[in-house]
C-alpha cells in the first residue's frame, strides 16, 4: 500500500488475488473504516462481491477488532431464485457463526408508485432496511460490497446525467453516515479470482445481464468498447480521476460540514432545517452544496441533478412560504424563515375515530388515546406535557372524535377572545403549511376541542367551578406517528 498522502491505485490484476486480505486491511486502515469496537452490519445479497466482502471482514475482524452481522434484504423479483438467495445468505451467516438480519419489500409497487427502475426501487428499499436494522440494532457500522468496476460504472452513468464533480467522484470509501465500502478499490476480476482460489460458493443473479438497465448497458457495452478502441486501462485511468476529485471534494466537504453547523440543524429523526438568512450570506457553490448536504442526509449518496437543485435554490429564495419539492422520499419545504427537509410522511388518514367518555382506543391511523376522570386543580392544566389535555367533562357536547385537519375548520385557543380559522391559528403557532395536516385533533358535536400538541379549546378549559375534569392523553404507536410527533413538537 502508498503512504497515507500518495494517491492509492486500485487492485484490478487478477493476479495480485492472493494478496487480497492483507491489501484490504491497509486500504481500511488507510480510510480509517473502522474503530474498535465497531459493530458492523455487512450487506450480503450472495453475489461474488459480498461474499468476498463478509468472509474477508470476518477473517480481519480480530485485527480490525470489530464485531459482525449479515444483512440480506430480499426484493422478491426472482420468485424461488431470490428466496434461494435469501437461504444461501442465511446459511452463509449461520457457517460463520454471525447474527442474520433478513428484510422484505414491495418492489414493483414503489417502482410504479414512484416511476422509478426496478432496480432504484430495490436499491432504496434494500438499503432503507440496512440502515434501520443499524439503528434498530445500535450498529455503528454499514458494511457494503462495492467495486472499483462499480465507482467506474458510476462515473459514466453520471456523466450521462450531467453531473459536476461532486456527482463524477463517485462513491466515498466512508461516508458520514457510517457507511464504508472496503472493496471499493479492488476490481471485480480480483474478488472472483480470489473466490475461486479459497473455493467459496456464490449467487449470480441474471439481471445484471439485463441490458434494460442502464448500468448493465454500461458495464455490457460501453465500457468495453472504449476499452477496445481507445485505452486498454480505462478503468484505471477513470478510477484515478475519481480519486483526484475526490482528494480536492474533502476539503470542500469539510467545509460544508463547518458551514452546517452554522446554518443547518437537525430537528428529529430524518428531519433537518436550513436557516435561510444565513444561507443566502454564503457564495452560491456553498449554497447549493448545503442544499445537497440536507437532501443528502435523507436520500444517502444518491446524486441530485442540475436541475433540481436549481429548483432547491430557487424555493430557498423564494419569498413565499408553504411551496414543496418532492425528491424521492426526501421533501423539502419552504417554512417562514427555515428550509425544511424530511423524509416523506404518509398521508394523514380521512378516517374518523369515535372516543370513548372513558377509556382506551388504538386508532387504526397509529395514535392511541386515553380518557379518564382525574381529580387535579385546573390552574395545574397550564403546565401539563404536551401529549396531555385536561377539558371540562360537562361542557363537552358528545361523543368525542379524533380527525385531522378540514379546510374552514376554525378554534378557539384558550386564552384568545374568541374563535378563529385553525389555519390561522397554526400560522401564529409557527406550523408549517406541510406539517398541519398531519396534526391529531379532538372535536365533540360542536367545535375543536384540542389541537394535539398545542392547546386546548377556551370553551372546555376547566375552571375552579368544574366539577367533572377528564384527561385526554395522546401516544404514538407507530414509526410513522412517533415522526410526526416528533416533528410537531421541534415546531412547536
Amino acid at each position: 500500500m502508498p503512504s497515507p498522502g500518495a494517491l492509492i491505485q486500485p487492485l484490478l490484476d487478477p493476479v495480485s488475488a492472493p494478496h487480497l486480505p492483507s491489501w484490504v486491511l491497509d486500504y481500511a486502515r488507510r480510510e480509517e473504516m473502522f474503530a474498535p469496537g465497531d459493530r458492523v452490519l455487512t450487506a450480503v445479497s450472495g453475489g461474488p462481491d459480498s461474499v468476498v466482502l463478509i468472509h474477508l471482514l470476518y477473517r480481519l475482524r480480530s485485527e480490525l477488532k470489530i464485531d459482525l452481522a449479515v444483512g440480506h434484504f430480499d426484493h422478491g423479483l426472482r420468485g424461488e431464485e431470490s428466496r434461494e438467495d435469501a437461504r444461501f445468505a442465511a446459511s452463509l451467516a449461520q457457517s460463520l457463526d454471525l447474527p442474520f438480519f433478513l428484510g422484505q419489500g414491495q418492489v414493483r409497487e414503489l417502482s410504479r408508485k414512484e416511476k422509478i427502475s426496478l432496480q432504484m426501487a430495490a436499491r432504496r428499499l434494500r438499503l432503507d432496511f440496512l440502515k434501520q436494522t443499524c439503528r434498530g440494532e445500535g450498529f455503528s457500522r454499514l458494511a457494503l460490497g462495492h467495486t472499483a468496476d462499480d465507482q467506474v460504472e458510476l462515473f459514466f452513468i453520471r456523466l450521462l446525467r450531467g453531473a459536476g464533480p461532486e456527482g463524477l467522484k463517485g462513491m466515498w470509501p466512508a461516508a458520514p453516515q457510517g457507511l464504508v465500502r472496503p472493496l471499493l478499490a479492488v476490481g471485480k476480476a480480483v474478488l472472483r479470482a480470489w473466490l475461486e482460489g479459497e473455493g467459496l460458493p456464490y449467487r449470480q443473479d441474471p439481471g445484471n445481464l439485463n441490458r434494460r438497465f442502464l448500468r448493465s448497458r454500461v458495464r455490457l457495452d460501453l465500457l468495453p468498447e472504449l476499452e477496445e478502441s481507445f485505452n486498454p486501462r480505462l478503468k484505471a485511468a477513470v478510477w484515478r480521476a475519481q480519486a483526484l476529485l475526490q482528494e480536492e471534494e474533502r476539503f470542500m466537504t469539510q467545509e460544508t460540514a463547518r458551514l452546517w453547523k452554522e446554518a443547518g440543524r437537525e430537528r428529529g429523526l430524518d428531519f433537518y432545517s436550513l436557516n435561510l438568512p444565513k444561507l443566502a450570506e454564503l457564495d452560491e457553490i456553498f449554497q447549493k452544496r448545503l442544499l445537497r448536504e440536507a437532501v443528502g442526509k435523507i436520500l444517502g449518496e444518491r446524486a441530485l441533478t442540475a436541475a433540481q437543485v436549481e429548483s432547491l435554490l430557487e424555493l430557498a429564495r423564494g419569498e413565499k412560504s408553504g411551496g414543496v419539492i418532492s425528491l424521492g422520499d426526501c421533501r423539502v419545504a419552504r417554512a417562514g424563515g427555515q428550509l425544511h427537509v424530511f423524509r416523506r410522511l404518509p398521508p394523514p388518514s380521512p378516517a374518523i375515530t369515535t372516543l370513548p367518555p372513558s377509556g382506551v382506543v388504538d386508532a387504526a391511523d397509529g395514535w392511541r388515546w386515553e380518557i379518564r376522570e382525574i381529580h387535579g386543580q385546573p390552574e395545574a392544566a397550564q403546565s401539563l406535557a404536551p401529549h396531555l389535555a385536561w377539558v371540562d367533562g360537562d361542557r363537552l357536547a358528545l361523543p368525542l372524535t379524533a380527525r385531522f385537519f378540514r379546510p374552514g375548520d376554525r378554534f378557539w385557543p384558550s386564552g384568545a377572545p374568541g374563535a378563529k380559522k385553525l389555519q390561522d391559528f397554526l400560522v401564529d403557532a409557527k406550523i408549517p403549511r406541510w406539517l398541519r395536516p398531519f396534526i391529531p385533533l379532538v372535536a365533540d358535536a360542536r367545535q375543536i376541542v384540542w389541537v394535539a400538541g398545542l392547546r386546548t379549546a377556551a370553551p372546555v378549559k376547566p375552571t375552579p367551578a368544574s366539577r367533572r375534569v377528564l384527561q385526554i392523553q395522546l401516544s404514538p404507536l407507530t414509526p410513522d406517528t412517533r415522526r410526526i410527533w416528533e416533528m410537531l413538537l421541534a415546531c412547536r
